[in-house]
């Protein structure tokens, strides 16, 4: 569980989420291209209670090669993500994804 807490700050308030009490990013980066992608997960509208917490599904599509990138991760009750599938890409984290 620790690669989560790594890839996404363990579900505190970072300068891209603070103040976002409703939401909260996750990264990707397609295998293909390259690209990198940022998203923004609504708690209410996004997530689907599971048993134990929450799971999300969703097909990425990056800006350059459009290629779908199917993933479903699951969460916690405290938003902390414990599980991820990814198909062509994988999960970088928000100093990846900026750059750093």
């Amino acid at each position: 569980m620790g690669i989560f807490r790594r890839l996404f700050g363990g579900g505190g308030t970072t300068p891209a989420n603070q103040g976002d009490n409703e939401g909260f990013f996750v990264y990707v980066q397609c295998n293909n291209c390259g690209d990198k992608v940022r998203l923004r997960i609504h708690k209410q509208h996004d997530l689907n209670l599971a048993e134990g917490g929450y799971v999300w599904h969703k097909t990425i599509v990056d800006n350059r090669c459009f290629r779908p990138i199917p993933t479903e991760a699951h969460f916690d009750s405290h938003y902390q993500m414990t599980q991820a599938e990814i198909e062509g890409g994988q999960y970088i984290t928000q100093a990846e994804y900026e750059g750093a």
